[in-house]
């Protein structure tokens, strides 16, 4: 996750920008330097104790960091890789009706490998190095690639909730597959191109610089943290004057709010504006399936279970009457259905079973070519526990989502407005930006190892 701390410059100590790199710079102050010749050799020693301190605490937290990223690229890595390879063999084996699931979920494995293979091991080189060996291109295309990795796996997710609230009213339809796959398909390609344009500028604002003159030391760090530090060494020049120092105030200014508004634009789309799609849309699912919910109970002692159905009493939703009438191929899909959502654990499954393309209409139908009790019976629980498995992985996907990226966002916007409370906690933002990686393992728990079934 890229981390945007902000800057103050009347502390003038460079904060970590997009949680990409540092800069060990001095922290004088702006308006006046820190100055040892007037303290006594008791206060020199307690400022050295404390200095002391600190760089322990410091080495410390690096060493916890790197212990969540290293934790996360090994567990990680191997579940992305045996989700995306299961995606891609079940994804093969659909020559005509292509599954918009499985395309949803080999889009978020690609997503979250970039995280784990690009964004991750950098993160872990730079933590022990705290300096940039990549040069000038690896430093543009390292901060455009991680960004874009995280844009692109919060429009993943925001693509799935969106694809939750048509299966969700579409839960007892088989006539919406195909065009629930064209759908998700435009709606990633949507998604692949808007993160890609909104981390375009992270190549032009990253670039490579040497903040010491006489010490070999590289970072790859933001032009606002450049721009900011070149005007702190100028305003301490001794040589420069009082009108030049407020020209320099006022630039830092402007700077620190183009610096704001940057960093305000990164938030909105890689969390808030997706985290609002996904609880609005979780909240349509589960006021539709409460909906679906009620309709079944008041229906089902009229018409589910009448243990005397005539055929001809209900209503076919295609055209293929003599096909959809045949009890071995009602027979055999109902019961296919039925054993799918047993296993499943996943609503997604169930509905991207249900779309047979040897058949295409209604449960509902199905239940009358059997023109008996069992089927209808097993239809309409079988569309029940569907919508079970519907709610509960909606339930967890937003509590998911919600605890591993909305408390590193909300700490980082506290900070970027000046909170006083961020100075206590401004440490700790390295830990949550880490934990946002641990995401990466949560999903193909959710969408895919766990949640795929087997065939038989």
């Amino acid at each position: 996750m890229d981390d945007y701390l902000g800057t103050s410059f009347l502390s003038v100590k460079f904060q970590t920008f997009f949680c990409l790199y540092k800069l060990q710079l001095p922290s004088n102050s702006r308006l006046m330097s820190y100055s040892n010749e007037n303290l006594t050799l008791e206060q020199l020693e307690e400022a050295n104790a404390l200095k002391e301190a600190e760089e322990i605490s410091e080495i410390l937290r690096i060493k916890i960091e790197v212990c969540i990223y290293v934790v996360v690229f090994f567990i990680g890595g191997p579940l992305n890789l045996m989700a995306l390879s299961k995606s891609l063999r079940a994804f093969s084996r659909t020559h005509k009706a292509k599954s918009q699931i499985l395309l949803l979920r080999i889009t978020l494995n690609l997503a979250d490998l970039m995280t784990l293979f690009l964004y991750v091991p950098k993160q872990i080189i730079w933590l022990i190095t705290y300096q940039w060996y990549g040069g000038e291109f690896l430093c543009r295309a390292c901060a455009f690639f991680s960004t874009f990795s995280f844009y692109l796996n919060s429009f993943v997710i925001a693509c799935i909730a969106i694809d939750r609230v048509f299966g969700a009213y579409n839960i007892s339809s088989l006539n919406a597959h195909r065009k629930a796959y064209i759908r998700c398909r435009n709606l990633l390609g949507c998604g692949w191109i808007l993160a890609f344009l909104l981390s375009l500028p992270q190549a032009v604002v990253f670039t490579t610089t040497s903040p010491y003159e006489k010490i070999e030391f590289k970072q790859c760090a933001t032009i606002f943290m450049i721009f900011l530090h070149e005007k702190r060494i100028e305003y301490q020049d001794p040589s420069t004057s009082d009108i030049r120092r407020e020209e320099i105030d006022a630039e830092a200014a402007s700077m620190e709010r183009w610096e704001k508004l940057y960093a305000i634009n990164h938030f909105l789309f890689v969390f808030w504006i997706p985290c609002i799609i996904i609880v609005g849309s979780y909240i349509v699912v589960l006021l539709i399936l409460q909906g679906h919910l009620k309709q079944d109970k008041s229906s089902s002692s009229s018409s589910c279970f009448n243990f005397r159905v005539k055929s001809s009493d209900l209503t076919l939703d295609d055209t293929q009457s003599t096909t959809t009438r045949s009890p071995t191929r009602s027979t055999y899909l109902l019961q296919q259905e039925e054993s799918f959502a047993l296993r499943s654990s996943s609503s997604y499954d169930f509905e991207s079973h249900q779309s047979h393309p040897t058949r295409q209409g209604s449960i509902k139908s199905r239940a009358s070519s059997g023109g008996g009790t069992k089927f209808g019976a097993m239809a309409v629980t079988t569309i029940h526990r569907a919508k079970q498995h519907a709610k509960r992985q909606a339930a967890l996907i937003i509590v998911a989502y919600l605890c591993i990226w909305s408390p590193y966002n909300l700490f980082t916007v506290l900070n970027l407005f000046g909170m006083p409370i961020m100075e206590e906690l401004r440490h700790f933002l390295s830990f949550l930006n880490a934990a946002i990686c641990v995401n990466t393992v949560v999903n193909p728990i959710i969408y895919g190892v766990f949640a795929m079934p087997s065939r038989k």
